[in-house]
């Protein structure tokens, strides 16, 4: 896809409604602890990352990632993980969020990956319930250095 590809409204649809706006909504550094993996028989391979805990700040709130988590993920031929994360914030608050975020870590020529997600948060009613009519997109990072802590930014694609 690129700034040349026909949009919508060459295909018949009355407009575009254009390319989305992102707008930041939290940084996230998630501690994991030792992946168990092991190969399929289907010449994949499976690992469960556990999330131990962590951190996650906004302009609004700041949160603890509560341990019991876990990124159950399928590694394919080239080392992509697919990755499909659960796991629950503990905001200042006393809010708990789910976050069930789900998408892809390629790795890079110096070790690290870099990824891209798409995540969902589940919010009670109350102040934070915004957060859970977000859509939202990701970006992770994990260093080839550092295999404790995974760093990820969620974006909200505003309608």
């Amino acid at each position: 896809m690129n700034a040349d590809c026909p949009d919508i409204t060459t295909l018949g649809a009355p407009l575009s409604p254009g390319k989305p706006r992102l707008t930041q909504v939290c940084s996230i550094r998630a501690e994991i602890g030792p992946a168990t993996e092991f190969e399929t028989s289907r010449g994949t391979g499976r690992a469960l990352f556990p999330i131990t805990g962590g951190t996650a700040v906004s302009t609004t709130w700041r949160a603890t990632i509560l341990p019991g988590g876990a990124d159950f993920a399928r590694r394919l031929a080239d080392g992509t993980y697919e990755i499909e994360a659960r796991y629950f914030l503990g905001l200042e608050d006393g809010t708990v969020v789910m976050v069930h975020n789900v998408g892809r870590m390629v790795p890079q020529a110096d070790g690290s990956f870099h990824g891209r997600t798409r995540a969902e948060l589940e919010v009670p009613p109350g102040p934070h319930a915004g957060l859970g009519e977000m859509v939202l997109f990701g970006t992770a990072y994990a260093a080839a250095d550092d295999v404790e802590n995974v760093f990820i930014e969620l974006w909200h694609a505003e309608i």
